[in-house]
Formats: structure tokens, C-alpha cells, sequence
């Protein structure tokens, strides 16, 4: 488990990163839709909202439609998390917690005859910090400091909203990924199964976030801190795990 944590780490990056690029194609595309009435997702600016067919809708009560999205600022879920790469599968345990605008946290365990706290992942609109609590090491690195996440246009803002549920699904060559099992959260609805699946130089790679009672809660920590008993690992280190994930 140790000397495969950093490639654990690697994969759900790869996946996320990727959704969250695929999210800003789907919105570029989405600008061009004509004849479609729009769904505004909370905190939307007019490029990233999700069109409708006007035929399909017809002259239903707009009030009565369902709003895929919340309003809450901040929640907390357990988390099953389920990886599954080259024919095996990684099952984990953990917290998904969310602050709008602020952070993205995902806290990893694992179980076997007792549960192990292996890790977390934390984005905010500043840095991505991966710390991996089996082995005392951790990267922590702004985006502006990966040119392949320049490159892609990766920021904070896309990030968070694949994680809220509220960026389009966008299956493209290099992702798929989807929502589902929506559950009332606030005034409107949050989903509590979000499914990442990746194809590179012939293999398959699938990322499965299950949430069970999400709930709106404010209470905990938005920063990880990182004591002295963690060494810092270089983002090279993280790369080449990212490259070997990808071969």
C-alpha cells in the first residue's frame, strides 16, 4: 500500500485534471448552442451554463424544474472512492468536504483489519497539496508552477465546479465522466456518484466518488496543516508517477 500510494494519488489527479479540462471544452461549446433556453448552475457566469433543448421543455412550469446544483456554501460526505486500473480495483474509504470558492478536500483511508487515514488531497484556488500520511512526505505546488496545467487552462474555479456537480458532462477522446443519484441538498439537488473514465496508449483507467449523506456543515478545517514530521517531495517526483500511470 505504501509504495503504491503515490501512484493511488497520481490516478485520481490524471482523472480530475482531465474532467476538469474536459468541463471548459464543454463550456466553450456550449457558447455556440442557438434555440436553447439555459439552466444556471449556482455561481454561473453566462459561459458556463448548461443549454436545453426549448422542444423538450416545452411550456412546462419553469418552477416546478429540478435544479442540478445547490446553493449551499460548504458540505461535508462520507466517501467510498473505487479505483480501477489494468484489471484491479483499489477500494477507499474517507470525507469529501466542500467551501465554495475556497477548497476542494478529499481525506483517504483505507481498511483492511483497521482503518488507516493514507492520505489527503486538497485543492484550493492557490495550490494543490498532496500529502501522503503512510509515508511523511508531501507536494505542494500553485498551478501556474505545472506548464501542462497552464497549458490546459486548469484553474481552481473548473476544479471546484466538477466537484459541486454543476460542470457539463462532457465525454470527449480523452474523458468520460458522469453524475448521478442526485439527492436534495439545499434548494436543489447534489449527486452522490461521480464517475471519471480515462483511456491512454491502450488502457483503462476509472475513478467511482460515492457519497453517502452529504450534508451542509461549515465546521472543520479548510487548511491542511503539514508539520515538520512531513518531507517535502519534489513536483518531479509527482510527474513522473503521473507518466507512469499514463504508460
Amino acid at each position: 500500500m505504501k509504495r503504491n500510494l503515490l501512484l493511488l494519488f497520481s490516478l485520481v489527479l490524471m482523472l480530475v485534471l482531465s474532467g476538469c479540462r474536459s468541463s471548459r471544452h464543454a463550456a466553450r461549446k456550449a457558447d455556440v448552442t442557438t434555440g436553447a433556453s439555459q439552466i444556471v448552475y449556482p455561481g454561473d457566469s453566462q459561459d458556463n451554463r448548461k443549454p436545453t433543448d426549448d422542444k423538450q421543455s416545452g411550456s412546462a412550469d419553469k418552477s416546478k424544474e429540478v435544479k442540478r446544483g445547490t446553493d449551499v456554501s460548504a458540505l461535508t460526505s462520507k466517501m467510498n472512492l473505487t479505483l480501477e486500473s489494468g484489471g484491479k480495483r483499489i477500494n477507499l474509504g474517507g470525507t469529501y468536504r466542500l467551501k465554495r470558492n475556497e477548497v476542494v478536500q478529499l481525506n483517504l483511508t483505507y481498511t483492511m483489519i483497521f482503518t488507516l487515514n493514507v492520505g489527503t488531497l486538497e485543492l484550493t484556488p492557490d495550490y494543490i497539496l498532496v500529502l501522503d500520511r503512510l509515508n511523511k512526505r508531501y507536494c505542494r505546488v500553485r498551478y501556474d508552477e505545472v506548464p501542462s496545467l497552464v497549458e490546459a487552462g486548469v484553474t481552481f474555479d473548473a476544479l471546484q465546479r466538477v466537484f459541486w456537480g454543476e460542470a457539463p458532462e462532457s465525454p470527449t477522446p480523452l474523458l468520460e465522466w458522469t453524475y448521478s443519484d442526485w439527492q436534495p441538498l439545499g434548494n436543489g439537488q447534489f449527486p452522490c456518484t461521480i464517475t471519471f473514465a480515462s483511456k491512454a496508449k491502450g488502457k483503462s483507467y476509472k475513478a467511482t466518488f460515492d457519497l453517502a449523506g452529504p450534508k451542509q456543515n461549515a465546521d472543520w478545517e479548510t487548511r491542511t496543516e503539514v508539520t515538520s514530521k512531513y518531507t517535502p517531495i519534489s513536483l518531479d517526483a509527482v510527474m513522473k508517477a503521473l507518466m507512469s500511470v499514463a504508460k
